[in-house]
């Protein structure tokens, strides 16, 4: 078995199908080993909470001791109020999270899952760093292996691959150009995010939670990562959502837009930190994607690579448990493969769709997309908070919301509210 990406989804995965037992896998991942690489990237490193699916997925695969000592323990929300009430004194609304949970970087929850992988699985398990594996024949399957001191590279076959390699996998591009009646339908909402790195009286702030520092004009949530010396030496990070494409002619201006948005912006980030936000590029954010299954042939997607979606506190969380089902799939029905397939694309599809209509709701190019989130919130059917909940189902999470958004429409404020896209 070959899996074609060595991230959360993969190694999530490789543990998964490891513990089951009877599997050869072989991880190919392009990128550096998680030990060698980088934690974070500065442009994009923000915080991912690992709660309610993710949990999940961590408890199946024995991983949650572990997390508990390396990554940081996530206890809630907080949200900063109005401007105009902050500068009355009210602090932060609380939200918490009674679950267990963590939160880090990309590169923080690898370096767990690739430690767990070594350390219980290095029998069944081979992790290649530093090799591009491309799809030749989607329904052998066939892999060309390349390492970057052979571009040329060797081609071998296995019984099933899965794609794990994100949101621009090229598994994926692989089986559109292969398989017939493989389609894919994008969408994008428009939204992009640009890091604010936060240095400045972070003692008032807690790294076991993530603050939502204001909701309009712009989105900017802020949260902690491991430091250089782990859980207890956090870095700080902001990320910043607008409705489009943002590009600021010096700092002094982008200074005057963060304060336009709440004083807290600036509050926590010096000036020099205001200077490389305002030299950095917006990224797109807001783009998802539908493939027509997570199957084809015998290549099956997993993560972003099947069902990328905009950020909504989800997308490793999804990935996790994504994992845990198809193995469990692959292991309940070991007599057959294409019958672990079928059962796989029906089950998670069905997940996924789920999750991305949830994702869709976050749409900054609507003007009243954050009022919205806050009335759902305090209502009691937000898109985000179910999702984050370890009890429901995506599919479930989402007709909770649908129901409640119809409710609401029902009433003369809900009246003014435009259609969700879907």
């Amino acid at each position: 078995m070959a899996i074609v990406g060595g991230g959360p989804a993969g190694l999530t995965l490789a543990a998964a199908l490891a513990q089951q037992g009877g599997f050869e896998i072989a991880v190919f991942e392009r990128a550096d080993d998680h030990f060698s690489a980088e934690t974070y990237n500065p442009d994009r490193s923000y915080t991912i909470d690992i709660t309610g699916h993710g949990l999940r997925a961590a408890r199946f695969i024995g991983i949650t001791d572990r997390f508990d000592a390396g990554l940081i323990h996530f206890k809630g929300l907080r949200t900063a109020p109005h401007p105009w009430i902050h500068r009355l004194g009210v602090g932060f609304a609380e939200e918490p999270y009674h679950g267990r949970g963590w939160t880090g970087s990309r590169g923080d929850i690898c370096r767990c899952l690739q430690a767990h992988v070594l350390e219980r699985y290095a029998d069944s398990v081979a992790l290649h760093f530093g090799v591009e594996a491309t799809v030749v024949d989607a329904g052998q399957p066939q892999l060309r292996i390349a390492s970057r001191d052979d571009v040329a590279g060797e081609g071998r076959r296995f019984d099933l691959v899965v794609g794990c390699d994100g949101g621009g996998s090229g598994v994926r591009r692989s089986i559109a150009e292969q398989a017939s009646g493989f389609a894919v339908e994008g969408a994008d909402l428009g939204n992009h995010s640009l890091m604010l790195h936060l240095d400045q009286h972070l003692d008032e702030l807690d790294p076991h939670y993530l603050y939502v520092l204001a909701v309009e004009p712009v989105m900017a949530v802020a949260g902690a990562i491991n430091g250089p010396r782990g859980p207890a030496d956090p870095r700080w990070f902001r990320q910043i959502g607008f409705s489009g494409t943002m590009r600021f002619d010096s700092a002094a201006d982008a200074g005057r837009f963060l304060d336009r948005a709440h004083p807290l912006l600036r509050h926590f980030a010096s000036d020099t930190k205001v200077e490389e936000f305002s030299q950095r590029q917006c990224l797109p954010t807001g783009k998802t994607k539908r493939c027509s299954s997570l199957v084809a042939g015998r290549v099956a997607l997993l993560g972003d690579a099947g069902a990328p979606v905009p950020p909504v506190g989800q997308g490793v969380n999804a990935a996790m448990e994504g994992a845990t089902v198809l193995a469990q799939c692959l292991h309940e029905h070991r007599d057959s493969l294409d019958a672990a397939l079928a059962a796989y694309a029906a089950t998670w599809g069905r997940e996924t769709d789920a999750l991305r209509r949830i994702a869709m709701t976050v749409d900054l190019s609507q003007p009243l997309t954050p009022f919205r989130i806050l009335m759902a919130s305090f209502l009691g059917y937000s898109g985000l908070r179910l999702a984050k909940r370890e009890d429901l189902s995506y599919a479930e999470a989402w007709e909770t919301f649908r129901r409640g958004e119809d409710r609401i429409r029902c009433t003369p404020l809900g009246l003014m509210l435009p259609r969700q896209r879907d």
